[in-house]
């Protein structure tokens, strides 16, 4: 049939139906009917993810501690405190803590800024944090708030000396930190007094006094395109690092870890984060050592944003302090019990979860027969259990082959209990990369 006898059949069709037909290159339509919609690339449909939001960043919270300026707490101070991102990226989020408090805490002010040296930042850079739009905020007794994302003006890099601000009005109270802070934090504390220094910059380096801690502040996350994630590290002072010396930055192995990520992974890096705190037991809370693990692991850990796996090292102060209910020292089957109980959180909050042998501890305080026996009993478990998605063997990492129940000297601080910084060097190397979650999605 030719196509003017088609056309002429379709018109004469339309006005029974009352509908117009346009003719197109291909058939027919009807004109009032909607037309038919552009076919889109997947590309041009797809709508682009914005990066994920990735802790680089953490302190576990703890009570204020007797005899010391936590325990007193501030007056209108302002305290600027270091950070050092274990991965970069843009729009950095502060997170605060008011958890031990007993008082609201009044913040009227925050910013971040890239460190110069010392308490300075870097003239021009300073960029002020709000908190639900707002330049200060309260937080009540037992509060923790996240600040709102900010923009620096060029992206934060991994490893780069960020300075905190915070400044406090009216009475703190006594203050949730966290007191082995990696390096000096600065205090401006009461009102400012007149000095002949010349020059501002000099008026205020002679006004900061250095102290020991992470005040309130407890993380920072960032968004990142190409992290694959964060490792939460998650134990005792083995993990929490030493006491800030005044003259040098401490040696943690965590913060090991995360460069021997950027080197080994830098087109997929890890965030890494620090939530060991010293002192710190699996069973019990301790006066010096915090809320027992079992209690504080889904705030601290679980919390943390990007979080893909967990590296537990926890175990050794309950053996060389702790005692149950009757009195009698802990026993390896209460270990386990515990870290099956931690096992099974992370892994209903998707993390894949990597156990560590307890390392050597003979020549430590409370070092005792009894309690090594436990200690080769768990690790036993930790090591054939097959509860864990992998095993980081700190114990032979860092063992004497001649004397396996003791730290080698070249890894021992001194104590026989923590590493030194060549044995935090060999705990970073223990972690099997290949294990982390990126590779088994």
């Amino acid at each position: 049939m030719s196509r003017r006898r088609v056309l002429k059949l379709a018109g004469a069709a339309s006005v029974a139906l009352g509908l117009t037909v346009v003719a197109g290159e291909y058939g027919f339509r009807e004109a009032n009917a909607e037309p038919p919609r552009a076919r889109q690339s997947p590309a041009a449909k797809a709508t682009p993810k914005p990066p994920p939001r990735i802790a680089s960043w953490a302190a576990a919270p703890l009570p204020p501690e007797e005899g010391t300026l936590s325990a007193t707490g501030l007056h209108d101070a302002q305290l600027r405190m270091v950070v050092r991102p274990t991965i970069g990226g843009t729009h950095p989020r502060i997170r605060i803590s008011n958890r031990y408090g007993t008082a609201p805490l009044q913040i009227a002010g925050a910013w971040i800024a890239p460190r110069a040296q010392g308490p300075d930042e870097k003239p021009g850079t300073r960029v002020v944090v709000t908190f639900g739009g707002s330049r200060s905020v309260v937080l009540q007794p037992g509060q923790d708030l996240v600040s709102d994302a900010v923009a620096l003006s060029s992206p934060v890099a991994a490893r780069t000396a960020l300075l905190v601000s915070l400044t406090v009005s009216g009475s703190t109270g006594p203050v949730t930190w966290h007191p082995r802070s990696r390096d000096v934090s600065y205090l401006l504390d009461g009102p400012t007094r007149p000095t002949r220094a010349a020059g501002s910059a000099a008026r205020a380096r002679q006004r900061w006094t250095g102290f020991t801690g992470w005040y309130w502040l407890s993380g920072l996350d960032l968004l990142s395109d190409r992290a694959a994630g964060t490792v939460v590290c998650f134990g005792d002072s083995i993990t929490d690092g030493p006491s800030t010396a005044a003259k040098r930055t401490t040696v943690r192995w965590p913060d090991l870890l995360a460069e021997r990520i950027a080197v080994e992974r830098p087109r997929a890096p890890y965030g890494v984060v620090d939530l060991g705190i010293a002192g710190n037991r699996l069973l019990q809370s301790a006066p010096r050592g915090g809320v027992a693990a079992l209690d504080r692991f889904d705030q601290d850990a679980l919390g943390q944003p990007g979080a893909t796996d967990l590296i537990l090292l926890e175990g050794i102060n309950d053996i060389g302090f702790g005692r149950d209910t009757d009195g009698l020292p802990i026993t390896a089957e209460q270990l386990i019990t515990a870290q099956r109980t931690l096992i099974g959180r992370a892994r209903r909050s998707g993390l894949r979860v990597h156990g560590c042998t307890l390392l050597p501890f003979e020549g430590a305080k409370f070092f005792t027969p009894v309690g090594e026996q436990v200690r080769q009993q768990f690790n036993a478990w930790v090591r054939n259990g097959g509860a864990f998605d992998s095993v980081v063997d700190f114990e032979r990492a860092v063992l004497d082959p001649e004397v396996p129940t003791r730290i080698a000297v070249p890894y021992d601080s001194g104590d026989h209990l923590h590493p030194s910084d060549a044995g935090a060097a060999m705990l970073a190397g223990a972690v099997d990369l290949t294990a982390l979650a990126a590779l088994h999605r």
